[in-house]
């Protein structure tokens, strides 16, 4: 056999590994956690983050909002499935240790490409960004009026309130 034959060879065998359909690919995601920084060290009450996923779902629903990969470019690497806000009260995920507060904005996340799931799995692609519009009080760091209505084409995060 030749070196190309063995390489052609390794190839099918990860092929038939990545084509295993026994792992669903799904990911459970926070999207937002209420009265706890971010990143930006921004915030947003629970009421807040009721009303955003709120829009986020009808937008969601109604074809405006799409997965988008790193703010780059829309995609169907990855579905989002749907999303929810956990409420009545705290609890630990029982495989992860992760604790959720109540009123944390939950996503269901499917994942269509393997090797996208793979990134996933290994911790290459981290959580995910809400990507909406809003206003943010520059002194406190709060996050108010977050809206995903007419996203279409606009990568927009959240700015600053006048």
């Amino acid at each position: 056999m030749s070196f190309i034959d063995d390489f052609k060879n390794l190839l099918k065998s990860y092929n038939i590994i990545k084509a295993d359909k026994t792992e669903e690919m799904i990911s459970y995601e926070v999207v937002y956690e209420p009265d706890t920084k971010d990143s930006h060290n921004q915030w947003m009450t629970s009421e807040t983050i009721e009303k955003a996923a709120e829009n986020f779902n009808k937008n969601l629903k109604d074809g405006v909002v799409k997965a988008n990969l790193f703010h780059l470019a829309d995609t169907d690497t990855f579905t989002i499935e749907s999303t929810w806000i956990h409420k009545e009260f705290d609890v630990v995920v029982s495989d992860t240790n992760e604790p959720i507060k109540a009123g944390t904005w939950i996503a269901k996340i499917k994942y269509n490409d393997p090797d996208l799931w793979e990134l996933k799995k290994s911790g290459v692609i981290g959580g995910l960004s809400i990507g909406g519009k809003g206003f943010v009080d520059e002194d406190t760091g709060e996050i108010t009026e977050v809206t995903f209505d007419e996203m279409l084409g606009d990568d927009t995060d959240t700015g600053d309130k006048e």
